[in-house]
């Protein structure tokens, strides 16, 4: 088989038809098959779904639900020599597949090829960075994760082992992707729109809350803690670079501090202070200037907070083999 398109989901009635017909119009040109793997939706997207003529793959067990399990879930079952990984509220674009497929036949060195992902609920900080960074690509650029979703080469994937890191609520394209380049391979993004996603109707602060409540912010961590030692180590912190900015910057105002004292009959306590203090309004300004944002400049530093405390959480969660398998069924057969 050509093609598995795999689509995870979890309550998405309103989105799914839209999904589903799109990912069936271009699988049809190629041949292959569309997966959806549920995760025990209570909502009507398991009986919308009955109506299209896909594979309906689910969870046995709610602790085995996860973004990166359902993906691997997917793969379990999939046929086809190819992957596209895919969310249910996204809409693939008419003749992307075919371009992807082409560049990767053309191109044997290369695991996976994404495109654009234009955001149409643009609310957020993070929203506004990917339709920026979509608006500013005009030309292929290798990347060092297909973030969004892709199309995969199974032979790719089955070289470094498995598809998505089952026990990470997130961050599992950024990992496998880590794991890729470890192993050789280039990943590649085209300038064509390649989706397109509807995502979350939500302001920073209930999008940080979020992240924090479904453990999505503590993958950082647990990314981490998987690549220790492991070649591609190197890689995965400069991917997360961000979640140590905090601690080096509190670290930078200690040494300040204790600069301070030596040169001065100071205490500790107002030194600390002191430099804490204008450590982190030289941060904000010389964000500010780069975002030409005051409140950005300060949700930014929030947003450092955050991740280095939920990364420094995340990493201390024991990890299980990834490569163990997922319980799932499938409830219809086309």
């Amino acid at each position: 088989m050509k093609l598995s398109i795999l689509i995870k989901a979890l309550n998405e009635e309103a989105l799914i038809s839209n999904c589903l017909e799109a990912a069936l119009v271009e699988v049809q040109k190629v041949g292959g098959e569309v997966i959806l793997v549920d995760s025990l939706s209570t909502d009507r997207t398991i009986e919308i779904a009955k109506r299209y003529p896909v594979r309906i793959i689910q969870f046995v067990r709610k602790e085995d639900c996860g973004c990166a399990s359902a993906v691997q879930l997917g793969y379990q079952y999939a046929h086809g020599e190819y992957l596209y990984v895919l969310d249910g509220d996204m809409e693939l674009q008419r003749g992307f597949l075919s371009l992807a497929l082409d560049y990767l036949e053309s191109n044997p060195d290369v695991a996976g090829v994404a495109g654009k992902l234009l955001d149409t609920n643009i609310k957020t900080a993070d929203d506004k960075r990917r339709a920026s960074r979509a608006t500013a690509q005009q030309q292929i650029m290798e990347v060092p994760d297909l973030g969004g979703g892709g199309l995969y080469r199974r032979k790719a994937i089955e070289s470094v082992g498995y598809l998505a890191h089952r026990w990470l609520p997130a961050r599992e394209e950024a990992e496998l992707g880590a794991r890729l380049l470890a192993a050789g391979w280039r990943l590649i993004r085209l300038p064509e729109i390649a989706v397109l996603h509807t995502g979350h109707s939500e302001s920073n602060f209930q999008m940080l809350c979020r992240l924090w409540r479904n453990r999505r912010m503590h993958a950082y961590g647990m990314c981490l803690r998987t690549a220790f030692r492991k070649p591609w180590w190197w890689l995965s912190v400069r991917r997360a670079w961000f979640v140590f900015a905090a601690p080096a910057l509190h670290v930078t105002a200690g040494m300040l501090a204790g600069g301070v004292m030596h040169l001065g009959a100071i205490k500790f306590v107002p030194a600390l202070a002191a430099s804490e203090i204008f450590v982190w309004l030289m941060c904000i300004a010389v964000l500010a200037v780069r975002k030409k944002s005051v409140s950005d400049a300060i949700l930014s530093v929030y947003t450092w907070h955050c991740y280095a405390l939920a990364a420094a959480l995340g990493a201390m969660r024991s990890i299980s083999n990834p490569e163990i398998p997922i319980n799932g069924r499938e409830l219809t057969k086309h």
